[in-house]
């Protein structure tokens, strides 16, 4: 009955992990780079180039600060995973005492 409950608890657990292992390598990677600031070229862009983007994350455009927020992301949603896999227990615990 409460099976479900563990199995997504532990495949978000190592979603989350796998998560944080990227985003701490890229944090790792880009902690090491040069600053863009610091070998930016001033540059022009035109109106049409400043249109609407596509989301993305720190993986896809290389911020330090963005795959700083991923790995908190990550961190966070282990946590709560952990917390359901937790109360999976409560109620497996719950249940069994309600068969007694």
């Amino acid at each position: 009955m409460v099976r479900p409950v563990f199995e997504s608890a532990a495949a978000g657990i190592i979603d989350a992990s796998k998560a944080f292992d990227r985003s701490a390598a890229q944090v790792t990677r880009l902690a090491g780079a040069f600053s863009a600031a610091e070998s930016a070229a001033t540059v022009t862009i035109s109106a049409e180039a400043r249109g609407a983007q596509p989301a993305t994350d720190s993986e896809t455009n290389g911020d330090l600060e963005g795959a700083i927020v991923d790995t908190r992301i990550a961190k966070y949603a282990f946590i709560a995973n952990l917390r359901s896999l937790q109360t999976g227990e409560e109620m497996s615990d719950e249940l069994d005492k309600l068969r007694r």
